[in-house]
């Protein structure tokens, strides 16, 4: 760095004259150093020889289930590869099938929806503002996953609230597993039938 000098160049503007300054050999190989990395970086990330950011958020997130499970047990699935972002899971990972059935939950789910889905779906959930919710007919799946799904999201445009931040994931399970349990019921004064019709 002594022996560098500054030179000050043969050309003037408006009587100032200009130095040609040497860059200091610091800043020098630290751009050198840019360079070389992204001769790594490129082909590594952006060529595919690494692991892309899609795979890194799910190593990390399977790493935190690991590490926080329940946690990770009151949260919904991450959205599937390609899904647009905010779009709703089709499945969460919150539905327990383990609930199918369970007399206990059954129960439970009886006494969460008295209370909170009666006035639209009626007292035997023959459909009221809401669906039937006993015949073979539904408007967004019939499976247990689905039907979770249903009352995690809602159906906004259609008058349906999203339960999930007043419900936790194991009353959306025993919700579930109650309106599975009143399918072919058979409930005085049922709803005309809505949706797709499924065989059971």
């Amino acid at each position: 760095m002594a022996q560098e000098r500054d030179e000050l160049l043969d050309h003037e503007y408006d009587g100032i004259r200009e130095y040609d300054n040497p860059l200091p050999r610091w800043w020098l190989w630290l751009f050198y150093g840019t360079i070389l990395f992204s001769i790594v970086y490129i082909p590594y990330y952006l060529l595919g020889f690494g692991p892309s950011e899609a795979q890194m958020y799910q190593q990390e997130m399977a790493e935190a289930r690991t590490e926080f499970p329940q946690q990770a047990a009151m949260a919904p699935a991450a959205a599937a590869p390609g899904a647009q972002p905010g779009a709703a899971p089709a499945a969460p990972s919150i539905a327990d099938p383990s609930m199918q059935g369970n007399m206990q939950a059954i129960a439970a789910g009886k006494e969460i929806f008295l209370a909170n889905c009666k006035p639209c779906h009626g007292e035997h959930g023959q459909g009221i503002i809401g669906p039937n919710l006993t015949d073979n007919y539904w408007l967004h799946g019939n499976t247990f996953p689905e039907i979770v799904h249903t009352i995690y999201n809602g159906v906004p445009e259609k008058g349906m609230i999203s339960w999930k931040s007043t419900l936790n994931p194991q009353k959306i399970n025993e919700v579930a597993a109650y309106v599975m349990s009143i399918h072919g019921a058979n409930p005085p004064n049922p709803k005309p039938p809505q949706g797709k019709e499924y065989t059971y």
